[in-house]
């Protein structure tokens, strides 16, 4: 216990603070909260005040779950240890992002007036240069990158396709942020979308091409 406490002190801190927050914020919170929002940046869904102030939290710590199995249960799992700090750097993304999510989603709540949509794409947009700052780095496994079969099937094609996608989610992240800063509204949601996809649509034709190229060596 005390080694799980010493390794991962700081992903509960991550976890418990939100929670905190929501026990704090809740009687503050009308009987509905905003918690989805259009391309125009307008409300469009509402929840209870419940999920409105533990939701993200609770979604939050199932993440933590899953992303603390995975190494275990993969039958990749020896890979893992090639590129532990990578994953670690991962989890601290995903976790930093959703906290960041939520503390959006309380300011909504509580009546702030900002623009949710843009801080929202703007995060999402950092989120994938961050990610893609890390992809060359992640090792052959069946949960986290390019998990599609041709690159499960070839270690080479997994390395070559991760290799390249790292550097087209980079540049697809910075064009969709400077996008994001600078439209409003749909043609932002439009140029975010065109962002974060073409990447992995290139990605994964030429890993595919690749693929065939090296089967027929």
């Amino acid at each position: 216990m005390n080694n799980f406490i010493k390794k991962e002190w700081t992903f509960l801190i991550l976890l418990i603070i939100p929670f905190l927050i929501g026990i704090y914020v809740y009687p503050h919170f009308p009987e509905q909260v905003p918690t989805h929002w259009n391309v125009h940046g307008e409300v469009d869904g509402y929840s209870s005040r419940e999920f409105g102030a533990f939701g993200l939290p609770a979604i939050n710590l199932g993440m933590y779950i899953l992303l603390l199995v995975t190494p275990y249960i993969d039958p990749k799992k020896k890979n893992y240890e090639k590129f532990s700090s990578t994953y670690r750097y991962l989890r601290y993304l995903m976790h930093i992002f959703f906290g960041a999510l939520y503390c959006l989603t309380i300011m909504a709540a509580l009546g702030y007036q900002i623009d949710v949509g843009l801080w929202i794409a703007a995060g999402v947009a950092i989120l994938f240069i961050a990610l893609g700052n890390i992809m060359g780095r992640i090792r052959h496994n069946y949960f986290v990158g390019f998990r599609l079969p041709w690159t499960l099937a070839n270690e080479d094609v997994w390395r070559k396709t991760h290799l390249v996608g790292s550097k087209l989610m980079v540049a697809g992240g910075v064009v969709g942020l400077i996008g994001v800063l600078l439209t409003e509204s749909t043609l932002r949601f439009i140029i975010l979308m065109l962002a974060l996809f073409l990447p992995m649509i290139i990605t994964g034709v030429y890993s595919y091409l690749y693929f065939r190229k090296v089967s027929e060596q």
